[in-house]
């Protein structure tokens, strides 16, 4: 028995992230040794948040 499973239709779940504002940000790129924060000497930490398609969602930097 062949179970087939159809492909996700990425075009429904595009227009749904976008209605549920959760559409990933353009991804910028950060760089080694660049301020994320501007408290001097911050050494905090920064987590990236990415939807299911491995796409940048956020960034959060934490003190």
């Amino acid at each position: 028995m062949n179970k087939h499973h159809p492909r996700p239709d990425y075009e429904r779940i595009a227009q749904l992230e976008r209605e549920l504002g959760i559409q990933a940000e353009p991804e910028r790129p950060v760089y080694p040794g660049q301020p994320v924060c501007l408290i001097k000497h911050c050494t905090g930490d920064t987590r990236e948040i990415r939807n299911w398609a491995g796409l940048l969602m956020r960034r959060i930097h934490e003190h």
